[in-house]
């Protein structure tokens, strides 16, 4: 053991720049496989954190879209009641908008607009809640709501928030009632849950209860085992007459497990079910696994780089008589400090990112003691990684005879060059893979941002208002933002269009051809507002939004569908008239294919969403200003957030966005380390073909030959790495824009960039660290051989 501690302290004196360059290597490669694991594992144990998760179920149909998992409420309440292994269940409306609610601080109305979801009051029970302080059944009242432990710091301060007063400035869906109480508050729950932080309050008791007509309800129900899911399918599907709800005979209820939902990938844009694709996460743990290789490839090569160096040390003690065994276990204890040191200042790396919050495309919490498993099972990596790569280079290095090394003459075995040209062209590989991969990330998410949606959607302001808000005082809103000469016009909706992939759907008949569409309730000024052309009929009228009889302009899409025409009867629950249609329209991620998109003006909705449109030049800050102070003076509690469609459509795309930059990420991080097993494989080619470099000198090669000489063989490795790399890379990349319905050309100048960057790095590398060996005087280079 002192032979061992002692040879190890020496490496380290006489090493630095390597033992640095190792460790800094697997060090920021460890970092990133404990990062990209605690991502992987935050999808993969979505909604786990419930303790009631293995027997929680979403109640869905057997009908493929939204209608097969948002049903009505009497079709939820059969479901419930159908069977007595279903210990709870509960309902939720998902569609509530952020609510304007006031509390009294100091004798003063201070506001917030935080989102609300009406439930039954066994919701609690079903994913058994985290209460903190009130009583957890405490939703049996309807005057009373549960309270995100966030929020009722951020309304009470440190106070206790049981018993409180909140007022709702304006009506929450289903409700009589304006004036709440606190009832309880339950812990945050994490990101990785369907579950969101909002205020949750019972249901009216008597509201849609007996409709089976009007699709608003996500279900989930409570099993008194997860084995009974079958026996309570087969026994509604038997007893429940499916006519109710106009659906056909080979439509019926299943039960989904809450922990396979998030996997299902049903609503990317997260405003009814969070998902993720199962695909990415599979990927982004193959890309942990690659950067792991690469660098245990480049740990490998560096200490194979140091054999000149550290050979005719090695053979001393082989020839004072310490056995191979001796030496080769201490070179491999010696391997395994130096990764187990790594590991440390990974953990060191991991904490100062999650810390600064460097990293927004991680939706996981990096704090290491809330994910000890994965950080224990990362150190268990380096230690097998450190002992892994330690073997070829602890045998080779005392492979040589004793004799042969003192005396200087040694050579590099043809066997020992194929598997040092493997391992970097591993890494070559891998860091051509990522980068193609890289790029096409971000040319598929320029392209969605850059595609033309049929609206102008620059120099808009969004702004959302209060119902009450909205009724009382949208002329005056509207005259006093005019008063400022660089605001244009300003038009409303009842949604905010182009922030999520779904909307108010309708069903409807229009020459008896059915039609379902997106209904989107707008201002009579919308599309003038949102620079969206006409094409046939006309635009609304003002006197349109004032009729008792709605009136409805269509995309192209719906035309093309049931070949409308200006004109046409719409008969549905909102029968009216078709005045005109307009073109393609997209208020829709591009994941998806073309919608029916259905423009209403003339219903008696509250239309809280404002689009504020602003002159071209104008001062954004003056205009956002002038914003802030209308709504100050129509109502000085109200919190006020002023949106631009660059931020709705970060968030729209935020998955893209987070996968462009992981993938960015770990691409020019598996490029660095390549880069440092690239420069340890030239340290150790020069090394040995010193010799030979002197001789072509004194035989009257320059400089410049020297080097053309040395690149030319990684030149060749790359060619060919490149040639393996460009099918695999065109195969995934083909498979992952499959999932979008608009998607980028695969541009053949990608793969050649790639190649281009890869070839001047590795140039550059071998060109810098093999200058000082090709401008050595030849003698220095033969004296000393």
């Amino acid at each position: 053991m002192k032979t061992i501690l002692r040879n190890f302290l020496s490496v380290l004196r006489r090493f630095r720049m390597a033992t640095f360059l190792n460790v800094a290597g697997l060090a920021v490669a460890f970092a990133a496989f404990i990062v990209i694991l605690i991502q992987v594992n935050y999808e993969r144990s979505f909604d786990r954190c419930h303790p009631t998760a293995d027997r929680v179920f979403r109640m869905e149909l057997t009908e493929a879209g939204t209608f097969g998992l948002i049903m009505p409420r009497a079709f939820v309440e059969s479901v419930i009641q159908s069977s007595p292994h279903i210990e709870a269940g509960t309902l939720i409306y998902p569609y509530n908008p952020a609510i304007y609610f006031s509390v009294v601080e100091d004798g003063k109305k201070v506001g917030y607009r935080e989102l609300v979801q009406t439930c039954h009051p066994d919701i609690t029970k079903v994913f058994d809640f985290p209460i903190i302080e009130g009583d957890r059944d405490c939703l049996n009242d309807p005057e009373k709501v549960i309270l995100p432990e966030s929020i009722a710091r951020k309304m009470f301060g440190d106070q206790s928030a049981v018993g409180k007063a909140i007022h709702a400035e304006e009506d929450v869906e289903s409700k009589d009632n304006r004036e709440y109480t606190v009832g309880a508050v339950y812990k945050d729950f994490p990101g990785n849950t369907q579950m969101r932080n909002l205020i949750y309050t019972a249901i009216g008791e008597t509201y849609q209860r007996d409709n089976f007509k009007a699709s608003n309800y996500v279900c989930y129900l409570l099993l008194d085992n997860p084995g009974s899911v079958q026996t309570v399918v087969d026994n509604f599907n038997a007893n429940f007459d499916f006519s109710k709800i106009n659906k056909k005979e080979d439509v019926h209820i299943r039960l989904t497990p809450l922990t396979s939902v998030y996997y299902m990938n049903e609503s990317q844009d997260g405003t009814i079910f969070r998902s993720g694709n199962k695909e990415v996460s599979i990927l982004l743990f193959f890309i942990a696994l690659l950067i792991i290789v690469v660098a245990g490839i480049n740990f490998t090569n560096f200490n194979t780089a140091l054999t000149p160096m550290r050979i005719k040390s090695i053979n001393t003690q082989k020839v004072l008589g310490s056995p191979d065994n001796v030496l080769r276990r201490a070179l491999l204890i010696e391997a395994a400090i130096i990764s187990l040191f790594a590991w440390f200042v990974s953990l060191f790396i991991v904490y100062l990112l999650g810390s600064a919050g460097t990293l927004p495309f991680i939706e996981a919490n990096l704090n290491i003691p809330d994910n000890l498993p994965i950080v224990l099972l990362t150190g268990v990596v380096a230690l097998v990684t450190g002992i892994i790569a330690g073997l070829y280079p602890s045998w080779y290095v005392t492979s040589f005879p004793p004799a042969l090394v003192l005396k200087g003459s040694f050579g590099l075995s043809p066997s020992g060059r194929k598997l040092r040209t493997v391992l970097i062209g591993v890494q070559y590989i891998v860091s051509i893979l990522l980068i193609i991969g890289a790029c096409f990330v971000r040319l598929q998410n320029s392209y969605m941002r850059d595609y033309s949606l049929g609206f102008d959607k620059d120099q808009i302001a969004i702004v959302s208002l209060s119902s009450d808000i909205y009724v009382k005082s949208h002329e005056t809103y509207v005259n006093r933002l005019k008063e400022f000469s660089g605001i244009e016009d300003v038009a409303f909706s009842l949604e905010k269009v182009g922030s999520q992939d779904g909307y108010s759907t309708n069903s409807c008949s229009i020459k008896n051809n059915d039609l379902r569409f997106f209904m989107i309730f707008v201002s009579e000024n919308f599309l003038r507002v949102m620079g969206i052309p006409m094409e046939e009929g006309r635009d609304f009228f003002p006197a349109d939004e004032l009729s008792e009889t709605p009136s409805y302009i269509f995309n192209r899409n719906a035309k093309q569908a049931v070949n409308i025409e200006a004109g046409d009867k719409l008969e549905s629950w909102a029968s009216g008239t078709i005045v005109g249609l307009v073109g393609d329209v997209k208020f829709t991620s591009l994941r998806k294919g073309e919608n029916n998109i259905g423009f209403v003006t003339g219903m008696p909705y509250p239309l809280t969403v404002s689009y504020i449109r602003l002159k071209a030049g104008t001062n954004i800050n003056d205009a956002v200003s002038h914003i802030r102070k209308t709504m100050a003076d129509i109502d000085p509690a109200y919190p006020v957030d002023i949106e631009f469609y660059d931020a709705v459509f970060n968030e729209l795309y935020h998955k893209e966005e987070n996968l462009r930059s992981l993938i960015t990420v770990f691409s020019l991080l598996a490029i660095i380390i390549s880069l440092v097993g690239v420069f340890g494989l030239v340290v150790f080619d020069t090394q040995y073909r010193r010799k030979e470099i002197g001789i072509r000198k004194v035989h009257g090669a320059t400089i410049r030959e020297i080097l053309e000489m040395l690149n030319r063989s990684y030149i060749y490795i790359v060619l060919l790495c490149f040639a393996l790399s460009v099918p695999l890379a065109y195969y995934g990349i083909k498979k992952w824009l499959e999932s979008f319905a608009y998607k980028t050309p695969i541009y053949w100048w990608v793969f050649l960039l790639a190649l281009a960057i890869v070839l001047v790095i590795t140039i550059g590398t071998v060109t810098f660290q093999s200058w000082r060996t090709a401008s050595t005087n030849p003698v220095n280079s033969l004296k000393s051989e």
